[in-house]
């Protein structure tokens, strides 16, 4: 027994041992530095420090708390309910997986995020909040829609509407998953990010786990199938901005994309399942207070987002008013379009890129695909002219202009003289690099 005991500590030494996981989130201040986490000095009950109610389902009960945001707050620049006036099937073209094309708004749209106890949808991971956000019309006298349940959903809603579901131990499940089905029914499209990877499978999961329990409300939680619309942002966000910007983490776009910086209030998410574990164990709610900050921030940032990306992609001319390009996007921009065979817009924003992007290579990358799109386009003169530009205003190591004046010279114009010049400066332009 001895020996068995021995092996038992020797095993849970290692365990602590492990390296890290990788972090999710972690929360940087305005020179993108880590911000060192600090333990909530406020302790409590749940009820005290995260006001709320408790809802009662033919499952049983879980809290649910609830904020309303006007649609005039401005978040990102620009108003909460500026997002209504886009329509997400503009994205449609670019990401046809998201089955976005009969979505003409967002009016019954869910922005759902969940906080879990783990990575992955194994048996052993409970989705312990879900956070879903809507636009609804509430009464002024509830500034703060304080109704547990879904509002009225009208053409012309009032606020938005946030409802954090949360199981205070793990017996709630059934519960939570009940009110969350009873919140989405009726809703078309569900918005989150990264939901096609980790949120809506871990959903899907759990209902099935818990199907027996909640039978009755199953089906409204079809919003949530893999075949319903379904607009993940981290897609067309990583498109249009992995060129600039090192990480497209939700916190990494709040700041360079939409101005934003959490408050102090807020939490890594790497550290959110253990505080969970703590607060089931102690019964003290500070960290859980700053868990709900962390996922109501998350899913009112969806909204922004979703504002920004669908100006961008709808069409070249809204894009020009978005103030969320900057010069890589507008060459990330035109990439996209030109892949969805739209010649003519990704024309017009390769030529907006080349007036923006200054970085050489960047500019370098640029005149290729717009030199390689009149090239296809049969606009020879066009694409001769843009390849010398490229010689006259790139300083590099890129010998691909002068093999296709060469080409051109032989091929379109039959100059073989001119075409043996450009291939002879290729050629020099190779030999004076410096060997690798």
């Amino acid at each position: 027994m001895s020996s068995t005991l021995d092996r038992l500590r020797r095993l849970h030494s290692l365990r602590r041992q492990r390296n890290r996981p990788e972090l999710t989130y972690e929360p940087i201040d305005e020179d993108g530095a880590p911000l060192a986490y600090r333990p909530s000095a406020r302790q409590g009950a749940l009820a005290e420090l995260v006001p709320g109610e408790e809802v009662a389902t033919d499952a049983g009960t879980c809290y649910v708390v609830t904020h309303a945001y006007a649609l005039e707050e401005a978040r990102g620049y620009m108003p909460l309910g500026a997002v209504l006036q886009l329509p997400p099937a503009a994205l449609a073209p670019f990401h046809p997986e998201f089955a976005l094309g009969e979505e003409s708004d967002f009016h019954h749209a869910a922005f759902v995020d969940t906080e879990t106890t783990g990575i992955g949808a194994g048996a052993s991971v409970y989705a312990f909040m879900v956070g879903v956000g809507t636009f609804e019309t509430v009464p002024p006298a509830e500034p703060q829609a304080d109704q547990a349940g879904p509002g009225p959903r009208a053409q012309h809603p009032t606020h938005f509407v946030v409802r954090q579901y949360f199981m205070r131990h793990p017996g709630e499940e059934a519960a939570l998953l009940s009110a969350v089905a009873t919140q989405v029914a009726g809703m078309r499209l569900a918005v989150t990010f990264n939901g096609r990877t980790f949120d809506l499978p871990l959903l899907r999961a759990r209902y099935q786990q818990n199907r027996q329990l909640i039978m009755p409300n199953l089906r409204a939680a079809s919003l949530f199938e893999e075949d319903r619309p379904h607009l993940d942002l981290l897609l067309p966000a990583r498109r249009l901005w992995r060129r600039r910007l090192q990480s497209c983490r939700l916190i990494n776009l709040e700041q360079m994309i939409l101005g934003l910086q959490r408050t102090e209030d807020d939490v890594p998410g790497f550290l959110i399942p253990q505080l969970y574990v703590d607060y089931m164990r102690s019964g003290e709610a500070g960290e859980m207070r700053r868990v709900f900050y962390h996922n109501r921030e998350d899913i009112v940032s969806m909204v922004a987002l979703a504002h920004r990306l669908i100006q961008a992609y709808a069409t070249p001319e809204q894009a020009q008013e978005s103030a969320a390009l900057e010069a890589e996007d507008w060459l990330s921009l035109g990439i996209c379009f030109e892949k969805r065979g739209e010649g003519t817009d990704a024309e017009q924003i390769y030529r907006r890129a080349l007036d923006e992007v200054s970085e050489e290579r960047a500019r370098g990358d640029v005149f290729a695909r717009l030199g390689a799109l009149l090239k296809r386009q049969g606009r020879w003169e066009e694409a001769a002219a843009l390849w010398q530009q490229w010689l006259t205003s790139v300083d590099g190591a890129d010998i691909t202009p002068f093999i296709e004046l060469s080409k051109y010279c032989e091929w379109q114009t039959g100059d073989l003289e001119q075409a043996e010049m450009w291939a002879a400066w290729g050629l020099h332009t190779l030999k004076t690099l410096a060997p690798y």
